[in-house]
């Protein structure tokens, strides 16, 4: 196995314990597994380990998807995946009253899936309401859930 480069890695010291793995995997698969056994073996962890640790690195992130995801919605609106990813938004901002189907993650590109993923990540820290950067703030969520008709679910 080669290592592949990776950024936003981590390395961190090898610990003195090994541990034999054996693993039946989709060929399909085989480089991915390579790459990731082969960064583990190194003492790298990848992308979301070092986000968990760093939360200057998840607001960051997540303020530059939250303008991905309003560039989407205002450069397709009144369509489909512009109202799923009000969805998303209205359910980052009350799940209860605006439920969400993560399956529905699964249909957007991967930069916007990813972009919606970081903003989850952000509200998760409850530092802000993700709503709150938006760029007309309450004012572009009330018209996203008047033109996608999105009503709080009966509770």
């Amino acid at each position: 196995m080669t290592a592949i480069p990776m950024s936003n890695v981590t390395r961190l010291p090898p610990s003195g314990k090994k541990v034999h793995l054996e693993a039946d995997i989709p060929a399909s698969q085989l480089d991915e597994f390579e790459r990731t056994i082969t960064a583990i073996a190194a003492g790298e962890r990848p992308r979301m380990d070092t986000l968990a640790r760093d939360d200057g690195e998840i607001v960051s992130r997540a303020m530059a998807a939250l303008q991905r995801i309003e560039a989407a919605i205002e450069a397709h609106p009144g369509t489909g995946p512009a109202r799923r990813l009000v969805k998303f938004l209205a359910g980052l901002y009350n799940g209860e009253d605006y439920p969400f189907d993560l399956g529905e993650l699964r249909a957007p590109d991967t930069e916007l899936a990813n972009a919606c993923l970081d903003d989850l990540s952000y509200d998760r820290l409850g530092k802000r309401e993700v709503h709150g950067h938006l760029r007309n703030c309450d004012r572009d969520r009330h018209r996203w859930l008047e033109r996608y008709d999105l009503l709080p679910h009966d509770s």
